[in-house]
């Protein structure tokens, strides 16, 4: 019996705006009444608020700049219930990932069809998102590793609990992506390494993926390509702006790739692990990538061949190496430990780990054991384990 011929489908709204200086296209908003710049007070600090208000108008801007990292449904719902009334007409997202899901949850919290619409509702009754009627965002990434500045999704957490909640839908897509690699220069060490490993778990994770399409494995393959590339000499020279570019193009495009597929495996296993212990969303899902390539060896069908290939690699155990490699070289056992000082903890939380709509994308299947084995893969190549994991059944 012959494969069935290949049917699928590529959709992204968003328009982009890349380069250096690209940070002065914010001027366009100058016409518009009301603009909410929802930021950090880092970026208040070090003059891009200021920056941004001279761009668009000072008069015109409403400033939230208290934005925390994993940001909090129960933050959220207070800002929104604050600016209920602000008659805010835009949103501007300035910052990595928890500035662009806060600003996409109050995008709809405050656009013409949030009245009445409530975010906890919404998680914990399934009342529907509205399809329309959300405030534009532009989105002004600042980190290189989310994408999300072209994606329609967003995670917002209830730490009380240790729950990770997704919004996700059509109204969610920003209206602009202005990517400007000089706003990354500087970037701290830590935040290059988490935001750009975030990048490339999604490029392969896109990749290995039952959603995948030419489309969508072109533009990982590019990621994958320019994070192995770029991230670890960026060590060396941080203030590199052709390596800033080169990341920031990387985390676009694993942007555009994972708005279609979603991500994978990885992801699913490392929310818990991020509500638990704190582990910065990049390092929790990038640190099994070399365990999940060979976990998903096994049910290739031909496209990790032809990642492996595409990187001038003889195969899918090369880049499994190089990988391993890379971890090393961005010091992720010490980066762990940091927040996990006994890996073997982590075994705990297996049971959380099959989140759906992302652990059933994965190319290969995978139930509680298996998580198990890739668990302990991932830790025993980075030599963190030992026997210590079997304390845990």
């Amino acid at each position: 019996m012959t494969n069935p011929l290949p049917s699928w489908a590529f959709h992204n709204p968003v328009r982009i705006r890349f380069g250096a200086g690209r940070l002065d296209d914010l001027a366009q908003l100058r016409d518009v009444e009301r603009v909410l710049l929802v930021t950090t007070r880092g970026f208040t600090r070090r003059g891009i608020t200021a920056r941004v208000a001279e761009l668009v108008g000072s008069q015109r801007l409403v400033v939230h700049d208290a934005v925390e990292p994993n940001p909090d449904l129960r933050d959220v719902e207070a800002i929104a219930t604050e600016l209920e009334g602000s008659e805010v007409s835009a949103i501007i997202a300035l910052g990595g990932g928890s500035a662009m899901d806060t600003a996409k949850a109050l995008s709809v919290s405050l656009g013409e069809s949030g009245r009445g619409f409530s975010l906890r509702a919404h998680f914990e009754k399934k009342t529907p998102l509205p399809t329309s009627g959300a405030l534009p965002i532009y989105a002004v990434p600042t980190t290189a590793g989310t994408g999300a500045e072209v994606t329609p999704f967003a995670t917002i957490w209830e730490r009380a609990t240790e729950t990770k909640h997704s919004l996700s839908g059509p109204s969610l897509f920003p209206h602009t992506a202005i990517l400007d690699p000089e706003l990354t220069l500087g970037l701290p060490e830590a935040e290059t390494v988490a935001s750009g490993l975030d990048a490339l778990s999604q490029g392969l994770e896109s990749i290995w993926n039952h959603n995948a399409n030419p489309i969508t494995i072109a533009l990982a393959t590019k990621t994958v390509r320019l994070a192995l590339d770029a991230l670890p000499r960026l060590l060396h020279e941080p203030r590199d702006i052709g390596l800033r570019t080169r990341m920031m193009e990387a985390s676009l495009l694993s942007g555009l790739a994972i708005s279609v597929t979603r991500t994978a495996l990885a992801h699913s296993m490392s929310y818990p692990l991020t509500a638990r212990y704190g582990l910065p969303h990049g390092v929790a899902c990038s640190f099994m990538l070399p365990a999940l390539l060979a976990y998903n060896a096994s049910a290739d069908d031909g496209r990790l061949a032809r990642l492996a290939t595409e990187l001038g690699m003889e195969d899918w155990r090369e880049l499994r190496d190089a990988l391993r490699k890379l971890l090393l070289r961005v010091d992720m056992p010490k980066r762990l430990l940091a927040h996990l000082p006994n890996p073997a903890d982590s075994f705990e939380l297996v049971p959380q780990m099959l989140t759906p709509g992302r652990a059933d994308n994965n190319l290969r299947a995978a139930d509680h054991g298996n998580v198990r084995e890739i668990l302990d893969g991932a830790w025993r190549d980075l030599d963190l384990l030992g026997n210590r994991w079997h304390e845990h059944p």
